[in-house]
């Protein structure tokens, strides 16, 4: 098999997302496992960029292999749940540093509950995009579109969260407001990068077929969306100063009122 565009187009994931998940491991470290749920999902995600653009060009000598373009098709799904799940990280971070300077943050078990609902989303979308898999086109089927669905209540969730984290900027340290930039700038990146994924699933529009669709939609409705808030991410990374870890509990005052601390 000759290498085509969409080969190319692998090529540049490579070279992309190689040195990305370099810098997602050393942001990790530097800031902490424990505190570096964004950049851990970076992680995830560049190594399955990775791993699925190398499964896709390995295509050009073995062109008939199902199994490969299997995992180039799952590792595909798996990506979208981490960029979401990385701007759900930096507003986790934004929400802690509001409840290190106020002790009034937003409750963590919503940020629980999103990650679930990503989790759900992410399964039913491998699970559908292996079942009765083609090397001609995608399929789409009743577990695919069920994961959109959940992937579209994950963005309403981190949007949700995204509005009142940002009223209550004066409630956040200094320094951790570039989180927020981080955030807005990425969900409507993330959004355009859903509604390639919809217009397909929902929309039957063969153009938009990420195995066969037409290469340059897929380029600048999802490629390079998902290239920027790699980017945009790892770059308010750099400038974030190193934080203790925030541990949400529950206190009583001496009126016997139940109210959050922050333990550092």
């Amino acid at each position: 098999m000759a290498i085509d565009y969409r080969h190319g187009i692998s090529l540049l994931e490579i070279v992309v997302y190689s040195p990305t998940l370099c810098l997602a491991i050393w942001m990790s470290f530097h800031h902490g496992f424990k505190r570096s749920s964004c950049w851990s999902f970076l992680n995830i995600f560049s190594l399955v960029r990775i791993a699925g653009s190398a499964c896709y060009l390995a295509t050009i000598h073995y062109p008939s292999n199902l199994n490969l373009y299997i995992s180039w098709a799952v590792c595909t799904s798996l990506g979208f749940s981490q960029l979401i799940l990385a701007c759900l990280g930096l507003l986790s971070r934004a929400n802690d540093s509001i409840m290190r300077k106020t002790a009034n943050p937003l409750p963590a078990m919503i940020f629980r509950l999103l990650q679930i609902s990503a989790l759900i989303g992410v399964t039913l979308s491998i699970t559908g995009t292996t079942k009765n898999f083609s090397i001609s086109h995608m399929m789409v089927n009743t577990e695919t579109k069920f994961g959109l669905i959940f992937y579209i209540i994950c963005w309403i969730g981190v949007f949700g969260l995204f509005l009142p984290i940002l009223q209550r900027a004066q409630s956040i340290e200094d320094g951790e407001h570039r989180l927020l930039l981080a955030v807005g700038i990425s969900l409507p990146l993330i959004l355009v990068r859903l509604i390639y994924s919809l217009i397909f699933s929902f929309g039957h529009k063969a153009e938009f077929d990420a195995m066969s669709g037409n290469i340059t939609i897929q380029l600048v409705m999802s490629i390079l969306e998902e290239m920027l808030v790699v980017f945009v991410c790892l770059g308010i990374g750099f400038t974030l100063q190193v934080r203790p870890a925030t541990e949400y509990t529950q206190q009583i005052n001496v009126y016997g009122e139940e109210h959050s601390g922050a333990r550092e």
